[in-house]
Parts: C-alpha cells; structure tokens; sequence
C-alpha cells in the first residue's frame, strides 16, 4: 500500500512549494531523502516550523533525532531561542546529527543524546514547553506516557506518522503484517482524542500529525 493519506498530485505540489528555511535546513532535507534517512517531509517540516513560531516555546524535547533536520528546524521555527534535548537511539545517526547541529552552530542550545528514549526521559529535569515523536510508531504511546509528566500546563505534544500511510483510516482489515501497527496506532489515536486532558487534532499531513495540547 502506498501513502494514501493525500493524492500524488497534491503530494508532489506540496512538496514543491518553497519551504520557510534557511539553505543549510533545505541541504538537510534533501541529504535525508536522498540517504532515504527517516526523517520528517517537508510538508510536516513546514508545521513544526510553523507550531514553534506559534508556541514560541523555551524548552523543546525529541524523540527521535535521526540526522538533527527535524530538531533544527523547531530550533529556527523559535526564533533560535529554544533550548532543545534530542534523543536519538542508533549511534551512527546520533553521530550525523551531533556533526549537523554542529555546523548548524546550534549545538550550544541544542542537545542530543544517545539511548533509548524510555530510559532517558526518566533522567531528564525540568518541563518542556513542547514535545516532538518521531520514532518507532508501535512505541508512540509508550513515549507519551514518559513525557507527559515532564510537559508544563499548556504544553505540545507533535506526534508523526500517525497516519501509517492511510492503513490507520482504511476500511477493513489490514495486511496481517500490518495488523498490530495499526491496532496500536488507531488505540493511541483513541486515547489522544477522547482523554479530558487533551485538545488533540490529527491533520493528514506527511504521514499523518496528530497535535495535542494539554489543558491548562
């Protein structure tokens, strides 16, 4: 099955569009899908860049750093004011994104880790304004429920591919391989969107984005 979240058409039209970044997050963009590196599209780029001018948050955490386009791009969308913790688990990505963040000479405010994000949210103090998922989706709930301690009142929670490439909206039953991911995704959907707590959205952008903010 192929990204039945929007027509090719308008897929390829939104991704044409100029992105509202400077020349080394566009280089980045483009090195990640050309290394085919799991990284946010450029249309969920645009938003994060968007909801980080809106939030104007102080503090920033990752989950899921990849090669740092994601993490810089919320960085630049704050004004380059935020300080920003990423996680990211596989050292050869980690390495490629402290190098990025570096060059970036972003690396004094933005901070990325290597582990596993489940035992690293555990270490880390204070809140944050704003919180992006962009990790293994059969974890996403899982990663919720270790941050939302740490988020303040009124916080942001951004988690991607939400969508699963359609299969999470499609009628019927899915291939068995993809069976659990969408039961998963679809139960933590549910959760998002009918716990008190929360205003959630879930726009059909990239692979799917579901916003949510924690009531005041």
């Amino acid at each position: 099955m192929d990204n039945q979240i929007t027509y090719p058409y308008i897929e390829e039209y939104l991704n044409e569009l100029e992105p509202p970044e400077d020349a080394f997050l566009l280089a980045l963009e483009e090195e990640a899908r050309r290394d085919n590196v799991p990284a946010a599209v450029r249309p969920t780029a645009r938003l994060l860049y968007l909801l980080a001018k809106l939030k104007q948050p102080a503090r920033i955490l990752e989950v899921g750093t990849a090669i740092g386009y994601s993490a810089l791009t919320l960085y630049a969308g704050s004004g380059k004011q935020a300080k920003i913790v990423t996680i990211e688990k596989d050292e050869e990505r980690f390495l490629l994104a402290r190098n990025n963040i570096r060059a970036y000479g972003a690396l004094g405010d933005v901070k990325p880790l290597c582990g596993d994000a489940e035992e690293l949210i555990d270490t880390l103090d204070g809140t944050f304004d704003m919180v992006f998922i962009d990790a293994a989706k059969g974890a996403s709930m899982r990663y919720f429920e270790k941050v939302l301690p740490k988020l303040s009142l009124g916080g942001m929670i951004v988690t991607d591919n939400v969508l699963y490439g359609g299969r999470t909206a499609a009628p019927g039953e899915p291939l068995h391989k993809h069976r659990t991911g969408v039961r998963i995704m679809r139960e933590y959907l549910d959760f998002l969107c009918t716990d008190s707590r929360f205003y959630t959205a879930v726009l059909p952008v990239g692979d799917g984005v579901a916003v949510t903010l924690l009531k005041d």
